[in-house]
């Protein structure tokens, strides 16, 4: 703890900022060489070196830091931050940094990736440099910690270690990354519980996120379902919105609609999923696909589109074979009934083209009439996917339906079929 202000770089906190600018005042004036004063301390007896880099990098970074501009000097900090590293790896003495480490991780990510996203503008070279080379500080910390034998209370910090390099991942739009790392995690056998609840959150947040992309959205659910359930042992409302951007989508797709309740938490959700909500229910594709391609943006923004353009079609399909079993009290469907339900619920290709505009494409289902072998197609992938229960008589043209329980719970589906992971099981 003492070194952890000793050679703290927050200078948002008064105190520090104050201690760096004696110590800037005292170096600067008596022009010290650093390097020679610091050989001269020999701290602890000469037997840890990579404390005497570590002083050395902070003192050089306290005499020429520029505290109202970090971009001028962000190079001196990721060089204390790598000599850093480098002594927390010691088996001898790097206990003694871990409340460092924990500290200057937590400011530097979030301040090079301001910094990053900057430089990334300006230049056409090589992208989120930084950033990169701090995932690469993480990943010898994160091996180290996971070769420890015994109780080390430096595998307290795992768990933040992990969110953090699995964090520049997703920032630095490498996510497939994080595959390593989650393996290896799953090998360890941590008593995750007793790790800070605020981890918890984040590590399964992260990991549900990865799911999506994988398009394992059960799984996906199941992480961010649970992140979002224990939100509220953490008061931190941004943070429940975060998980909720990714929850709801994920819930939709998996037949989970979220309550009222739920969407009406942020102005966002009620904006761009209530009318999504109820053009699934109705079975309405080209009002669905609509009201994507009205909030693109947004849904663009969060990395959503096209997973929602995508795997919604199915359900839709479904909720409208529902519909019209609901309004003809029927189970037997002709080819001919079918299509006319899919004709209004697609649309026409013009209607497709006057709603959606030159993007119809990447919306629409085909170029080509809704003929038999389409209206087959889609009944037999309602029943392969086990969506709905029944038979197709292809000579005959007709869906005959299940008379017990025709339409299947879909959550349950999803759970049945992909599940969860087993290797997860020590969260």
């Amino acid at each position: 703890t003492q070194l952890g202000s000793l050679l703290s770089i927050n200078l948002s906190n008064q105190s520090i900022a104050s201690q760096i600018a004696s110590l800037q005042i005292e170096l600067q004036s008596n022009q010290l060489d650093i390097d020679q004063l610091v050989e001269q301390q020999s701290y602890f007896d000469g037997d840890w070196n990579a404390f005497t880099s570590i002083v050395t990098s902070y003192l050089k970074f306290a005499k020429d830091v520029e505290p109202n501009s970090i971009l001028k000097s962000h190079d001196l900090l990721l060089n204390y931050y790598n000599d850093l590293s480098i002594g927390f790896l010691n088996n001898s003495f790097g206990n003694h940094l871990s409340v460092l480490i924990y500290e200057t991780t937590k400011i530097l990510v979030p301040m090079m990736k301001k910094i990053d996203k900057y430089l990334n503008l300006l230049n056409n070279g090589k992208k989120f440099k930084r950033l990169i080379f701090i995932s690469t500080i993480l990943t010898k910390i994160f091996n180290h910690l996971r070769s420890l034998k015994g109780d080390s209370n430096k595998k307290n910090l795992i768990i933040f270690i992990v969110n953090n390099l699995n964090k520049i991942y997703f920032i630095i739009n490498s996510p497939l990354l994080c595959a390593n790392i989650f393996a290896n995690m799953n090998l360890l056998n941590l008593n995750f519980n007793k790790y800070p609840k605020s981890q918890q959150i984040e590590y399964r947040y992260i990991l549900g996120r990865y799911y999506m992309i994988k398009n394992q959205l059960y799984k996906a659910y199941h992480h961010l379902n649970w992140s979002y359930m224990n939100s509220h042992k953490v008061y931190n409302p941004q943070n429940t919105i975060r998980i909720l951007r990714y929850l709801i989508p994920i819930s939709i797709l998996i037949g989970k609609i979220p309550s009222l309740q739920i969407l009406n938490i942020s102005i966002e959700f009620q904006q761009n999923y209530i009318p999504l909500i109820k053009y699934l229910k109705q079975g309405n594709h080209l009002q669905f696909q609509k009201t994507l391609y009205d909030n693109q943006l947004y849904f663009k923004s969060k990395f959503i589109l096209i997973l929602l353009i995508q795997r919604s079609k199915v359900l839709i399909f479904r909720n409208l074979f529902y519909k019209i079993m609901t309004i003809t009290q029927s189970t037997r469907f002709s080819y001919d009934e079918l299509a006319t339900s899919l004709l209004k619920s697609i649309g026409t290709q013009q209607q497709q083209s006057q709603t959606l505009g030159n993007d119809s494409i990447m919306y629409q289902i085909l170029n080509e009439p809704i003929d038999d072998l389409f209206v087959e197609n889609v009944c037999v992938s309602l029943i392969e996917n086990d969506l709905i229960r029944g038979n197709v008589l292809s000579r005959a043209r007709t869906l005959v339906l299940s008379k017990k329980e025709p339409f299947t719970d879909i959550p349950m589906v999803f759970k049945r079929k992909f599940g969860v992971n087993s290797s997860e099981n020590w969260m």
